[in-house]
């Protein structure tokens, strides 16, 4: 056993079944699994583990699939450690660690009668994926609230504080920070009237439900949306809803969403994004850009 699984036994474990911690409740098994207590737990770790060893970074399994073959290396887990939530500034601007879920955030914000993050009840993933991915609902994205955020920095294996405005953000993506593990985002609310601010969160709640997938394996968005098109729009004139591949289909209710049946596998998932991808291609000329990473190996 390596020097670094040993030191971290207690909270580290070997051949994990990812389909545990996926939203599609499907994916094979990671070598390693490592849910840190601590930031200083997680940092040391950073500094001592091998650096052959992949790492892959794991919120609440929304935007990450392992394929049925498995996934050779470390998946970290930053819902246990990274779970804070501090208000500062006299409750202008809220600290909130990367492991905490954007409706959390949101429902959090409404309590304090904080407007503007009304929005993150509809995105269903954590802080520290919303922030790489600048995610998005309701025409508001997450870099429209952010102030600073703070990074422990692989390369210096440092922890450092950047500004919103030293991040590269554009549509669904942030293209500089490669290299550094998101620890906390500190979030800008300004004082609202919280009737109208109950009311918008119970709006954005029934839009959700009316316009999207209820079943229980299904993971938001497969697709980004481009500058022209909807994603879900162009599914749907390519006549793909209920489309289905071994278990895994094409949601009638919104075609930006698919649906796994118990049981599916990654690999089915797999099939379908690519068929959809090359189909709406072919008829619309537009290429989708996916949303999930698969990692790992095929069987």
């Amino acid at each position: 056993m390596s020097n670094w699984v040993q030191k971290y036994q207690n909270n580290i474990k070997q051949f994990e079944p990812m389909g545990r911690h996926s939203s599609w409740r499907c994916g094979g098994f990671a070598d390693f699994f490592f849910q840190p207590q601590r930031v200083e737990e997680l940092s040391a770790f950073l500094r001592e583990k091998s650096d052959s060893v992949e790492i892959v970074w794991l919120g609440l399994g929304s935007n990450l699939l392992v394929r049925d073959g498995g996934f050779r290396g470390c998946v970290v887990s930053t819902t246990k450690a990274l779970r804070e939530m501090i208000w500062e500034d006299g409750n202008k601007s809220l600290y909130v660690q990367s492991g905490v879920s954007c409706a959390k955030v949101a429902r959090e914000a409404a309590a304090k009668n904080r407007k503007g993050l009304e929005f993150l009840i509809g995105i269903p993933g954590s802080v520290g994926g919303a922030v790489k991915m600048n995610a998005g609902a309701y025409g508001w994205e997450f870099s429209d609230i952010l102030s600073s955020i703070e990074v422990y920095n692989l390369v210096t294996k440092k922890i450092e504080t950047l500004d919103k405005d030293d991040i590269n953000f554009s549509y669904r993506s942030s293209s500089n920070l490669e290299n550094k593990v998101i620890i906390s985002a500190t979030l800008i609310g300004t004082e609202g009237d919280p009737a109208l601010i109950k009311s918008r969160l119970k709006e954005n709640i029934k839009y959700r439900k009316d316009t999207q997938p209820s079943a229980i394996y299904n993971a938001g968005s497969v697709f980004k949306n481009t500058d022209q098109y909807s994603a879900g729009e162009l599914i749907d004139k390519a006549e793909l809803k209920g489309f289905s591949i071994d278990g895994v289909k094409v949601s009638t209710k919104h075609a930006n969403f698919f649906v796994a049946s118990k049981g599916a596998n990654s690999s089915s998932l797999y099939k379908l994004v690519n068929h959809v991808k090359e189909v709406v291609d072919s008829k619309f000329g537009v290429s989708l850009q996916k949303e999930i990473l698969f990692v790992g190996k095929f069987d």
